[in-house]
């Protein structure tokens, strides 16, 4: 099974890092996913969820909400400069 390396990062702390096997991001355009080779990318992101599976099959995704920030993806590895960062909930939004 093929893994990005993923790092979470603000400019206070290191938040996550691992290898998964796919993150989804809040790109200025929209959601974005990324798997393992993607075309290089670099960009601004959205506040927003950031969603990670991680490479350890049958685990739980993890889910952290950014306020902003810059990503980097490379075919191996995803980089996400936040502004501020925190472990979220999965749990669906509501519609009003």
């Amino acid at each position: 099974m093929k893994t990005l390396h993923l790092e979470l990062v603000t400019p206070n702390a290191r938040v996550w890092r691992g290898d998964v096997r796919s993150v989804t991001i809040p790109a200025a355009k929209g959601d974005m996913g990324v798997l393992p080779g993607h075309a290089p990318y670099l960009g601004l992101l959205n506040e927003g969820r950031v969603t990670v599976r991680t490479a350890t099959r049958g685990q739980r995704p993890l889910a952290f909400k950014i306020s902003g920030g810059y990503t980097e993806v490379l075919p191996d590895s995803v980089t996400i400069l936040a502004d501020s960062a925190a472990q979220a909930d999965l749990s669906p939004t509501p519609v009003p």
